[in-house]
């Protein structure tokens, strides 16, 4: 049981560090690009809201598993109003 729960753990662990790396990726690269690419990748937001500059702020959240139980991953990026990404945090 303990053997299983092991691997199981471990095979988590991987899958998210390797979805961690391809949306670092994804953030790096996103900069001037349309807000199109990165929903084609990640699906639909959580959220959608006014930057208040004519632009928009769309964000992704999702809880993933770690070392100490699960963690809230969030990702925001801000596209003007031609719909191109110009900054992401």
């Amino acid at each position: 049981m303990n053997s299983m729960f092991f691997k199981l753990m471990i095979a988590l662990l991987l899958l998210s560090s390797i979805g961690c790396s391809s949306i670092k990726n994804l953030t790096q690269d996103g900069i001037g690009q349309p807000i199109s690419t990165i929903i084609d990748r990640l699906g639909p937001p959580s959220r959608v809201s006014s930057d208040g500059k004519g632009g928009t702020v769309y964000t992704w959240e999702q809880w993933l598993p770690d070392a100490y139980g699960r963690h809230l991953w969030s990702n925001t990026y801000l596209v003007d109003s031609k719909g191109i990404i110009y900054k992401w945090r």
